[in-house]
């Protein structure tokens, strides 16, 4: 068979989930969800997902903040489809669900006064304004609606390292995290394998601030799309699809399957700024510290050549982090170090080795070796290591 443009469509496969919104994907999962939204202090408006308490369940054991990490949304916690997805996990277990987006992604390119298209000024931010504006205005507004005074907060990578950020900036909020859970945490990146990171780091030393304020890796965009093409070829879609995709985010032909690859590549990337981008490579270069602007605005800001580390020792609410030795972005060596730094933080080593970067959320295995770190510790108040 072949369409209009003379292309056998045949070739291609049927991934229905693909372009799916998170409203629409719930939807078509057979989940009902909500959409919020919160505006920051200075202007983002940043779209807001909530999967309220499952019909089945009589009461809630408590609320749920899923946050996802760099490049990526909320969509994240439901993509590997129901039974499999850390949201839907955590629905069926009856709890008040929400998923979160940070300031630039697919559903925080929207500002009271400024146009993502049109104003570089949009674009002029990076974890830090994600830290200590976007998570306190989420973690504010969904106590709120929630009824609730704690949360228990599930990050992903880069969402690991904004809650740390808050949390050491503006310790009063730890009082507001009942438990987090850092999966695939990213704080210390020396010992990153990803060669995406290093290329990074040698960016950060180089690239002018005038381009710093500009859109990257957009949904959508250059880079995306004809990755989806590729991964929707039938016969050559798992190959040639996860040869391309994990060369940006490490090598997996385990645990994401062959199914869920094309549901991945439709919702990511999901954009970040330039900054933020670059950022990462300063955070590989000189470890969990403050913003380097430069030796010499350094001293003007900080009183010191190099940007001082972020005080740690305030962050003190439990921490529980999983990772992995096949984590390309999150080095076990780094998690520890991270780990020595926090009052109150347990990690867990994965037993099973095949876990790469995006398997904790993308993964097959997921509710056999990563959702049952929280789930139990939430029940038993113990930390269980699968």
């Amino acid at each position: 068979m072949h369409s209009a443009f003379g292309i056998n469509i045949n070739l291609f496969e049927d991934t229905p989930r693909r372009d799916l919104t998170f409203i629409e994907l719930a939807d078509y999962d057979g989940f009902t969800a909500e959409q919020h939204y919160v505006t920051t202090e200075d202007g983002y408006i940043l779209g807001l997902f909530r999967i309220p308490l499952n019909e089945k369940c009589t009461t809630s054991k408590g609320t749920i903040l899923f946050m996802h990490g760099l490049y990526l949304s909320s969509d994240d916690c439901l993509v590997p489809g129901p039974g499999k997805a850390h949201c839907y996990i955590y629905s069926d277990q009856c709890y008040d669900v929400w998923a979160a987006n940070v300031r630039g992604n697919f559903y925080g390119r929207n500002h009271t006064t400024l146009n993502p298209d049109k104003d570089s000024a949009f674009w002029d931010f990076d974890i830090d304004e994600m830290a200590t504006r976007d998570l306190p205005a989420i973690i504010d507004y969904v106590l709120m609606i929630s009824n609730e005074t704690q949360l228990t907060f599930v990050g992903h990578s880069q969402a690991v390292t904004i809650l740390l950020i808050l949390c050491s900036k503006k310790p009063e909020y730890n009082a507001n995290i009942k438990v987090g859970f850092g999966i695939s945490p990213t704080a210390w990146l020396g010992n990153s394998k990803l060669i995406v990171v290093q290329f990074q780091g040698l960016l950060s030393k180089t690239v002018p601030d005038s381009v710093l304020s500009r859109e990257i890796f957009k949904r959508g965009g250059i880079i995306q799309e004809p990755v989806k093409f590729i991964c929707s070829l039938k016969e050559l879609s798992y190959p040639l699809c996860s040869g391309a995709y994990f060369a940006l985010f490490g090598y997996d032909n385990f645990q994401i399957t062959k199914s869920v690859l094309p549901v991945v590549v439709g919702h990511t990337l999901s954009g970040t700024s330039v900054k933020n981008f670059l950022r990462w490579g300063q955070i590989h270069n000189i470890g969990f510290r403050e913003y380097d602007h430069g030796t010499i605005k350094n001293l003007i800001i900080y009183g010191s050549r190099t940007p001082p580390e972020y005080d740690l020792s305030k962050v003190t609410m439990p921490w529980l982090f999983a990772g992995s030795h096949n984590d390309y972005v999150a080095n076990v060596t780094d998690i520890q170090l991270l780990v020595t730094k926090l009052p109150n933080s347990s990690l867990c080593v994965l037993s099973d080795t095949t876990f790469g970067h995006l398997d904790f959320i993308y993964g097959k295995d997921i509710p056999n070796y990563v959702t049952p770190i929280l789930l139990s510790y939430l029940d038993t108040g113990k930390n269980v290591c699968p």
